[in-house]
């Protein structure tokens, strides 16, 4: 991501007012110590560890994920653990990323993911137009997230994009998700 670009997205989540500043007793975590919590080697830390760390980490998170300089993976994790905060403040920068024009299908695949996860049946009208997208592994990740909430609404999208999708992958993950929830 382009400077100029993540400083507008920073801007558009704090100018917002969903990401307000800490508390005077609440201080976020070091911005080095989140970044080593997001480069284990084999796997990240659980909501456990999310939650021990306090809300203001979500702002530590878009900070990593904003910063090019960052490592790919690294501003891809920081999106990943934006879903343990489920706050207007983590909708609005997962829903940020998942939207900015140019954005890597990687980056929005983890934001429709971590939106369905962090939000379930909140997030179905914010999951189901990425079943739409041109890069199937949106779709797939739409599919899986919706398929994984379950509800009568987010089934009937699946109903719906099953009629008209070509990717074999696609329709298998959907295939899939119908099956789950028939039982």
């Amino acid at each position: 991501m382009d400077p100029m670009r993540a400083l507008r997205l920073s801007a558009l989540v704090l100018g917002l007012g969903v990401l307000a500043p800490p508390a005077a007793s609440a201080n976020p975590p070091a911005r080095a110590q989140v970044r080593e919590l997001l480069s284990g080697f084999e796997e990240t830390p659980g909501a456990e560890t999310w939650g021990a760390l306090g809300p203001e980490t979500l702002g530590v998170l878009v900070d990593l994920y904003a910063d090019a300089r960052e490592a790919p993976y690294v501003r891809l994790r920081a999106v990943h653990a934006a879903g343990f905060y489920p706050s207007p403040a983590a909708r609005t920068f997962l829903l940020a990323v998942a939207r900015a024009p140019g954005q890597s299908d990687l980056f929005v695949r983890q934001a429709v993911l971590t939106l369905a996860r962090a939000f379930g049946p909140a997030a179905v009208d914010d999951v189901r137009p990425f079943l739409a997208s041109e890069h199937p592994v949106v779709r797939e990740a739409a599919a899986t997230g919706l398929g994984r909430i379950g509800t009568p609404e987010a089934r009937e999208a699946l109903r719906r994009r099953l009629v008209v999708e070509g990717a074999a992958p696609v329709r298998e993950t959907i295939e899939r998700a119908l099956r789950r929830g028939s039982h």
